[in-house]
């Protein structure tokens, strides 16, 4: 399959938002140099994981909120890294909570699979996990 192909499966399942066809005529682009194809795969990755940005939250007990999460969703899980936090791979969509250290509140990004309606529910799904926690 070729880039532009998949470009155009791929704008299709995430709610064709017309920017290929924008692209494609953008008169400073070339089908044929790596700038088009670093434009393309980059349009590609916006609608590839439609995400809810960083949503910051005051929580009294950081840790424990991340304790919980894992425990909540740890059977589901493809994946599960705690490097940097807390971070939870699922087969259609992912999240990531960080701590931020400087006082006891945390970040939040959610990320879906090719689903933008899906990304909301799980946001909302998510956070009302946090109502123990807030301060």
């Amino acid at each position: 399959m070729t880039t532009a192909k998949r470009s155009v499966d791929t704008e299709l399942k995430a709610s064709n938002f017309g920017m290929m066809a924008w692209l494609s005529k953008a008169p400073s682009l070339s089908f044929d140099t790596a700038a088009w194809l670093g434009t393309t795969l980059l349009v590609e990755r916006i609608g590839v994981f439609p995400s809810s940005g960083d949503i910051h939250r005051p929580i009294r007990d950081p840790l424990s909120l991340l304790a919980h999460l894992k425990s909540l969703y740890a059977d589901k899980a493809l994946d599960i890294d705690e490097r940097e936090g807390l971070k939870v791979i699922f087969n259609d969509w992912r999240f990531r909570v960080r701590i931020r250290y400087n006082d006891p509140a945390i970040v939040i990004n959610v990320e879906t699979r090719c689903d933008p309606e899906l990304m909301p529910l799980k946001t909302a799904e998510l956070l009302s996990q946090l109502e123990h926690f807030e301060r």
